[in-house]
């Protein structure tokens, strides 16, 4: 079986193997050569530091030293053989000061005394000085500090430390401060341990650091040599062992493939002349083994080619074959879509015709009843019992029929929206003056409440009193004598949102009643049906209009205690259009077009994210 042109084939990759191992290996080198030249220079500065700073303690010891030796023998210096007093001027600080000035002068080094308060303005200390001798005046434990700084535009190493007053010092600082002292100065009435002053240290460091990085580049030559000579080593390793043995296997595997048959003599003369570069290259067991794989694999390739034309001819008959009962089975399914959408269209037809048909003889039985009501009197009891019960039985099935009309119209995709201008206040009140005879016969409190912030909302007036009759007569129906059902619209806390709620203290859905509830001719249970009646549309109903009006409803409800319905409809109507637009009828909307059945939020403020809508 030969390649086809027209076969994708993947991008060749621009760099191989080799190239891509010596690549990695040499960034990986890299990435050590640049950690080794941190770490050295961090280590040769360390230890420049260290160094900078053993040479200034040092200095300064020695300074201390001949300031001492000084201090010490000012009584030999400043009195002849017999005791007689003769003051020669040398005094420590002046020892110091000349020793430390013929060795700056002698030296690229500058050593100098200072103080906060000098006796002398060639004493006065820099910035850097002052610094430090703040720091010892505040921090008795500080006494020493020391760093790089710049001085001249040049890189320096700095050190200062303090100098205390010492019992050879008071005749000269002493108390009663003041006095003056033998040196032509007031004293500063300082005692034993107070801060002297600090004798300052600068060594050069340009030497030094040319001295480390020369260090530190012969360290990184030395290394980057190194790592050249073992990526070059593993270069030619993997010419040699890996790339020559790869590019022999797949130039064998292509000469095989572009043979036309995988004919038994093509393949040998490729496994041939593979084995043949094999000896010649350095051998490993792994390439070994993928070679021996590739002679496998040949062998087998020439074997399935031998019967593959055969092989393709059944498959395809039998494809072609699945695909014809496929076909069939397909004709079949439309068939039966088909009729089934006739039998949901007859289906519709019949609840319409029937339900119109059976609403015209209620209607003349209800109005005969209320005449029949107005011609009794008041004194035949039984009689009247009698006519309410057919007044009330015929509004119940009033109701259902009604019910079945809509529910008939939504699923035929003729009803409408109607949209107009509308205050809910009015439809509330509407909704409590159709209600209020039946919840009086029925001893349930009905109250209604209107939020002033509710503002017009433009909807389908028809719609939303059906809706709110629905279940504002459940909730009637359901509630025992001495309830309540109360009825209120007020704002949802979405922006643009209202919300019209029911609540009642009636006998409560269970929480896994309460999704079914929503279904067409379903009921809590049967128990339910025979002692309250319904037909289980009205639900279905309130949810299916309330799509159609781009809103959501659900239901909160505990067993015993009573439910609440939320109906949350939009201010505006549901495609967006003004106000200026009410009253046209705008769209024919199907209930099951409009998704109601999301999840949510179970928040009793906001239902526009909750469930059952």
């Amino acid at each position: 079986m030969t390649g086809d042109a027209s076969t994708p084939r993947r991008a060749r990759a621009p760099f191989g193997l080799r190239t891509k191992i010596v690549g990695m290996l040499g960034a990986i080198l890299l990435l050590f050569s640049v950690a080794f030249i941190a770490y050295a220079w961090h280590d040769q500065g360390t230890r420049l530091e260290s160094e900078m700073l053993e040479r200034s303690r040092t200095i300064a010891t020695e300074m201390d030293a001949v300031w001492d030796f000084v201090s010490i023998n000012q009584y030999p210096i400043n009195h002849h053989s017999d005791g007689t007093y003769d003051f020669k001027g040398l005094h420590c600080a002046i020892a110091g000061k000349a020793v430390a000035m013929m060795f700056s002068k002698n030296t690229d080094y500058m050593i100098r005394f200072t103080n906060i308060n000098p006796r002398n303005i060639y004493n006065e200390p820099d910035a850097y000085e002052r610094e430090a001798l703040e720091t010892f005046a505040s921090d008795p434990a500080t006494t020493e500090v020391y760093g790089y700084a710049m001085r001249d535009g040049r890189q320096v190493f700095r050190y200062v430390r303090t100098m205390t007053v010492s019992q050879s010092c008071l005749s000269c600082h002493g108390e009663p401060a003041g006095e003056i002292d033998e040196t032509g100065y007031p004293k500063e009435g300082k005692r034993v341990g107070d801060l002297a002053g600090a004798v300052s240290v600068t060594v050069p460091t340009q030497t030094y650091l040319d001295a480390m990085r020369a260090d530190v580049l012969r360290n990184v030559l030395m290394f980057v040599g190194l790592l050249a000579c073992v990526l070059a080593i593993i270069y030619v390793v993997l010419s040699r062992m890996v790339t020559t043995p790869l590019r022999t296997l797949n130039e064998s595997i292509a000469a095989f493939m572009t043979s036309g048959e995988g004919r038994p003599a093509t393949r040998d003369a490729a496994a041939s002349r593979a084995r043949a570069v094999m000896e010649r290259a350095y051998a490993t067991s792994e390439m070994d083994g993928l070679f021996a794989q590739f002679d496998a694999m040949a062998r087998r390739l020439g074997d399935l080619y031998a019967s593959l034309e055969a092989q393709v001819t059944n498959r395809t008959a039998e494809l072609s074959e699945a695909n014809a009962e496929l076909e069939r089975q397909r004709a079949h399914v439309e068939e039966i879509n088909g009729r089934l959408r006739e039998e949901v269209r007859y289906k519709s037809d019949f609840l319409a015709i029937v339900s119109h048909e059976l609403r015209t003889p209620l209607t003349s039985i209800l109005a005969f009843a209320e005449l029949l009501d107005e011609s009794i009197g008041t004194d035949v009891r039984e009689a009247r019992e009698e006519l309410e019960e057919i007044q009330k039985n015929g509004a119940v099935l009033l109701e259902m029929v009604d019910n079945v009309l809509e529910t008939a119209r939504i699923q035929a995709g003729s009803e409408r929206l109607n949209l107009e201008l509308l205050d809910l206040s009015d439809l509330v009140g509407y909704v409590e003056s159709t209600n209020a005879a039946v919840a009086i016969r029925k001893g349930v409190l009905l109250a209604t409440a209107v939020d002033a912030r509710v503002p017009l909302v433009t909807s389908d007036w028809e719609k939303l009193r059906r809706i709110l009759v629905n279940l504002v007569s459940n909730a009637i129906k359901f509630t025992p004598r001495g309830g309540q059902v109360v009825v209120e619209a007020r704002l949802d806390p979405r922006p643009d949102w209202v919300q019209l709620r029911v609540l009642d203290t009636g006998i409560g859905i269970p929480a896994d009643k309460q999704r079914l509830i929503f279904e067409r001719f379903t009921q809590e249970n049967m128990t339910t049906v025979r002692r309250y009646g319904g037909s289980g549309l009205g639900l279905s109903l309130v949810k299916e209009l309330t799509a159609m009006l781009g809103g959501q409803v659900r239901v909160t409800s505990e067993v015993g205690r009573g439910s609440m319905f939320v109906v949350c409809i939009p201010v505006s109507p549901p495609g967006g259009e003004s106000a200026d637009d009410a009253g046209d009828v705008i769209q024919v909307v199907r209930a099951e077009d409009v998704d109601t059945d999301k999840r949510g939020d179970a928040h009793d403020d906001n239902c526009g994210r909750d469930g059952h809508r």
